[in-house]
């Protein structure tokens, strides 16, 4: 099959249960040190992630302190 009849296949591909939106509902902008490297989270902004990304102490904190909400 050529190349540019496969751009379009999934090479990876996620349960939807799995998918959760970080919402910061702070004045604040965050840095948050994830397993890929640092994600920037600014006031007011969403970030589409896996679930997992709960596991990480940071973000866990954040969101048991009510900075950062889950969608």
């Amino acid at each position: 099959m050529p190349m540019s009849e496969r751009a379009f296949d999934n090479t990876w591909q996620e349960k939807p249960e799995d998918i959760i939106t970080l919402v910061n509902h702070s004045s604040n902008n965050y840095i948050l040190e994830m397993p890929s490297g640092r994600c920037r989270l600014d006031s007011g902004r969403r970030l589409r992630t896996l679930r997992s990304v709960m596991n990480i102490p940071q973000v866990k904190q954040l969101v048991e302190n009510g900075t950062l909400g889950i969608e």
